[in-house]
């Protein structure tokens, strides 16, 4: 009898605890919080910046993957602070619209701050350290661009300058392909395959602003799960990642004039317009993040792993 009860002790104690496998919490996470974030965009009316944001928790969910197979061991003196700033900002997600910190009605940017907000809670009370920074970089991306929001309610001085850029640039691509557009400040016309005169106006939200925003907000969500890409390659990989968020910009406002063009003012260009911006960003997303994880973080997406990666 003795020696059965110390087989079975010691089978109890083989047993894996969760809090001893975090690659299985962060799983079960990254399913959860994508899983619910995906229902939310469905359900729900459209907001703005929806993509953006699901592309953000992508993007923190890798690398939630991936730090969860290091190791959890460490000093940890700042999880009771970690657990309330948690709670605090899963309370904050209610009462942030009537605060006025960020706009009715309840969206994919509050449900972010609640979503950070148990996550910082429940890695907090699993001891789980590293994972601690990329689970709360979605709630600093919201709180960032709503306080951004705020400022340029009363400074719109930040875009000013990209504006009379980002024109030029696109009347020399339009006139570079043959389209002849006639330039007066940020307002570009030509005349459409149809007969029609066609005016199209740069303003602020046409600068590529909120883009590089968003790209500036995944910059730092990838460099700070993967701090071995801080290399001399790296930063020139995120500097031509900028030059190509803003070219992608250029692109959407190119295909909306050549959709004005080939098909008139009306009808088209306005569907076009709606839409090309997020296709195409989304894309040189896609494409960008992708060779820099292959060929910069050395994360093979597809086929095998390379000797000596790690996992």
């Amino acid at each position: 009898m003795p020696e059965k009860a110390a087989r079975v002790k010691n089978k109890m104690t083989t047993i894996p605890h969760p809090d001893s496998d975090p690659y299985t919490i962060a799983r079960i996470w990254t399913v959860f919080s994508l899983a619910s974030l995906s229902l939310f965009v469905i359900v729900l009316p459209p907001a703005y910046f929806e993509l953006d944001a699901l592309g953000i928790w992508v993007l923190t969910s890798i690398g939630i993957l991936y730090l969860s197979r290091k190791a959890m061991d460490g000093p940890f003196r700042e999880r009771p602070v970690i657990i309330a700033l948690g709670a605090g900002l899963m309370v904050f997600s209610f009462f942030s619209i009537p605060l006025r910190f960020t706009h009715p009605p309840y969206s994919i940017g509050e449900y972010t701050l609640l979503l950070s907000g148990a996550g910082l809670v429940l890695f907090g009370l699993c001891r789980f350290r590293p994972l601690i920074v990329p689970v709360a970089l979605p709630s600093l991306a919201v709180i960032g661009f709503s306080g951004y929001e705020l400022f340029l309610r009363n400074q719109d001085w930040i875009t000013a300058p990209l504006v009379p850029v980002t024109t030029a640039i696109s009347v020399s691509v339009l006139n570079l392909i043959g389209i002849n557009s006639v330039v007066s400040d940020n307002i570009f016309t030509f005349v459409s395959q149809t007969g029609s005169p066609i005016s199209l106006s740069i303003v602020s939200d046409c600068s590529g602003i909120m883009s590089l925003g968003t790209f500036t907000i995944a910059a730092v969500i990838v460099l700070a799960n993967f701090p071995r890409s801080i290399t001399m390659t790296g930063m020139a990989w995120i500097l031509i990642g900028y030059a190509g968020t803003y070219g992608a910009n250029i692109l959407r406002i190119v295909l909306i004039a050549l959709s004005g063009y080939y098909f008139g003012p009306v009808g088209v260009i306005e569907k076009v317009h709606v839409n090309i911006g997020w296709i195409v960003f989304s894309l040189w997303m896609l494409v960008f993040w992708y060779y820099f994880f292959s060929r910069q973080v050395g994360i093979p997406f597809f086929g095998p792993k390379k000797d000596g990666q790690e996992s």
